[in-house]
């Protein structure tokens, strides 16, 4: 197949449309919180399950948020999927929202399949629902407001949670999700908040107060993440509570972004803000990989990290902004 017919095919379309490379950083984040909050890859079933809902409330934000676009795309972006035709708006709509309701679906079920080690739970059901409500919060109303960063924020912080519930059992007497799992997903989420603000007109080379701002909040975002594993309970993996040992790791995971957040506030261009947008999102995949780590040991670390292979591949293909 050639480029040209590749470009003009139904299915290159619809993975523009989802911007293909960035579920890998869906799978990652899903996927980490899930082998930290377990321990490891059991139960397989209710992993794979809340690993699938994960992925589709992902894509069918990416789809509405296109629909929702398509006026601006047809005036700014003509060559996208939706305002060249190639995907029809009905379709997009349709699935769209198939998406979102099959993600909550998905998320839901999660908490119920059986286990011989994991009670059932409600939490999945909760936390897919509000996370389908930010999404079109974010895609809809909030998309051109000072809010739209939080939002995508929130998204990413309910995304990370969504992963760990199917194995969180609400306690009477204890908090409604471990601290630590909260103080990582926040991690996560201002760390989203920080590149999604420096990405807010990023075609015109961005605005130097977005662009400071979303850089201090990136950074916040990486501490939050680096020093949230040690508000664990006792009995943890040792190795986390090495002084700055997990630090120092998501400082050298981090640095390459960073370094090209400080490089895009002092020569802000379009190509150096995109660069940097794309970095950063693609950064999500060995941050996941660290917290993996943390839970399940090197090997399940090393296999989330490895997910930056097909990613990165497919980014040179399609747009992950």
């Amino acid at each position: 197949m050639t480029a040209e017919t590749q470009q003009t095919s139904p299915l290159f379309a619809w993975a523009q449309l989802v911007r293909l490379p960035n579920v890998f950083t869906v799978v990652a984040d899903v996927s980490a919180a899930f082998l930290l909050a377990a321990h490891g890859p059991s139960p397989a079933a209710r992993w794979i399950c809340v690993l699938a809902a994960g992925i589709s409330l992902y894509w069918a934000g990416m789809i509405l948020n296109d629909v929702f676009d398509i006026e601006r795309d047809r005036a700014e972006r003509a060559k996208r999927p939706l305002p060249s035709g190639r995907i029809s708006l009905a379709a997009a709509r349709t699935a769209g929202w198939a998406l979102l309701g099959l993600g909550v679906i998905l998320g839901s079920l999660s908490g119920y399949l059986p286990s011989e080690n994991v009670a059932t739970t409600w939490l999945p059901a909760a936390i897919a629902t509000l996370l389908a409500v930010m999404i079109v919060a974010y895609d809809g109303p909030l998309k051109k407001t000072p809010l739209a960063p939080a939002a995508m924020g929130a998204c990413r912080v309910l995304s990370f949670l969504l992963g760990a519930s199917p194995v969180i059992v609400v306690q009477a007497d204890g908090p409604l999700i471990p601290l630590h799992l909260v103080a990582i997903a926040l991690g996560f989420g201002i760390y989203i908040t920080g590149i999604t603000t420096m990405a807010r007109d990023e075609a015109a080379g961005g605005d130097d107060t977005n662009l400071k701002v979303g850089l201090s909040l990136l950074v916040i975002g990486l501490l939050a993440l680096a020093f949230a594993p040690q508000q664990a309970p006792a009995g943890f993996p040792k190795f986390i509570r090495t002084p700055f040992a997990f630090p120092l790791l998501i400082a050298m995971i981090a640095y390459p972004v960073v370094l090209r957040g400080i490089r895009c506030v002092r020569h802000a261009t379009p190509q150096n803000v995109q660069t940097t947008i794309r970095s950063g999102i693609l950064t999500i995949i060995p941050l996941a990989a660290a917290v993996a780590m943390l839970g399940a040991g090197p090997l399940w670390g090393l296999a989330i990290f490895a997910l930056v292979i097909p990613a990165i591949g497919l980014a040179s293909s399609f747009r992950v902004t």
